[in-house]
């Protein structure tokens, strides 16, 4: 084996890795400026009455359950792909 030589699989892991990661502080970033400039309280109506929150907060929660509700239905799919290869 040659000295200095890297596995194909290796650096591109690595770049996946750093993209990945840039992609999310870049989000978070923004998320947080925009939070930040919107700091107003806004109504947000229940089934049963009305609560005034800041609208950061909706805006944190909103990208939480997307993210959530994101990563779910991304690895229900590739789980149902996985077993119709078998």
């Amino acid at each position: 084996m040659v000295a200095g030589v890297s596995t194909p699989e290796g650096p591109s892991k690595r770049r996946d890795l750093t993209s990945k990661t840039v992609a999310a502080v870049a989000v978070a970033i923004l998320l947080i400026a925009f939070g930040l400039s919107n700091r107003n309280d806004v109504p947000i109506d229940w089934l049963i009455g009305t609560t005034d929150t800041p609208l950061i907060i909706v805006i944190v929660v909103s990208a939480l359950l997307g993210a959530i509700l994101g990563g779910a239905a991304v690895r229900g799919r590739s789980k149902r792909a996985g077993s119709r290869d078998a």
